[in-house]
């Protein structure tokens, strides 16, 4: 299996395709389970893996940044579980690179403990149809979730998107920023769901949804919802999809810039927040293409 050029450099990569498996880091894959601990940046690479089912144990105390970079040539099922412990520190990036115009489901569910943090950023850029579902369980105090994600659909492209956030326990934190952008006949539905139960006080429950649809016939769908049973909480969600505001166009335009520059920039205000975080340079720079390309794609602007 050709390792791609941008993880050729990477210490620690883990290739799962479909007829060999290529790992090299320090950690084990032992049932479909891989731990991972210390601090240390993990690339996880699938391509068209046979295995619909993996496991990963973020050990006590870790600080653990981890890329996971799908490529599916036909139409895959993943499932992933995540069990972050007491303590430690998961950033997750993920980026869905298809090969063809296949379907691709990615269902994933973290489980987090006392004093964990996970972050979570996903680049939903790719072609077909896609449908995932991310589920936050913050089981512990102090247990804080943050999900950025950026979604960019053109042509016929599909995407169905459900994320789920449950606080279990008192004093919790989640945060929910979703930026999308919709051209041509593609169509973006989201269900975007927190949930805090009764007896867990002091949590914090945040979504922001925001949508920019760039043609006439694109859809962009979202269902904010809020389920609280307890009072001494903090909680908000909200969705503002359009398109391109007339008066923000114009305003640009009176500065001296050209529609396409205008619309350009306006555009950039949702991409360029996410890619900022970005901290691998490679990954960040194949990123952009792909921003580039998808937008282009799409004859966006």
């Amino acid at each position: 299996m050709k390792i791609p050029k941008y993880l050729q450099d990477k210490i620690s990569v883990i290739l799962l395709n479909e007829k060999e498996e290529l790992n090299q880091s320090k950690y084990e894959i032992t049932d479909n389970l891989i731990t991972l601990h210390s601090i240390d940046n993990v690339y996880l690479f699938i391509g068209d893996y046979h295995q619909s089912k993996i496991e990963l144990d973020i050990l006590s105390g870790s600080n653990i940044q981890l890329y996971m970079i799908f490529k599916s040539s036909k139409q895959r099922d993943y499932e992933f579980k995540f069990n972050i412990h007491e303590s430690a520190q998961l950033d997750v990036f993920t980026d869905i690179r298809n090969i063809e115009k296949v379907k691709v489901s990615l269902k994933r569910i973290f489980n987090l403990e006392k004093d964990s943090t996970l972050n979570i950023n996903n680049a939903l850029l790719n072609i077909g149809e896609t449908i995932l579902f991310d589920e936050v369980n913050l089981n512990n105090e102090f247990a804080e979730v943050s999900i950025d994600q950026l979604n960019i659909g053109s042509y016929n492209d599909v995407f169905k998107v459900n994320q789920d956030i449950k606080h279990n326990a008192k004093s919790t934190k989640s945060q929910i920023n979703n930026s999308l952008i919709c051209n041509s006949t593609a169509k973006l539905k989201y269900s975007v769901s927190g949930y805090i139960f009764k007896g867990n006080e002091l949590s914090v429950c945040d979504q922001d949804n925001k949508g920019i649809i760039l043609s006439e016939f694109g859809e962009i769908e979202v269902e904010p919802k809020l389920f609280i049973d307890e009072y001494n909480v903090e909680a908000s969600h909200g969705a503002a999809i359009g398109q391109i505001d007339e008066e923000q166009l114009y305003y640009l335009l009176s500065r001296g810039l050209s529609e396409m520059q205008a619309r350009s920039l306006i555009i950039s205000g949702y991409t360029k927040p996410f890619i900022n975080k970005i901290q691998d340079e490679d990954i960040k720079l194949m990123v952009e293409r792909q921003i580039l390309k998808k937008i282009n794609e799409g004859d966006i602007v």
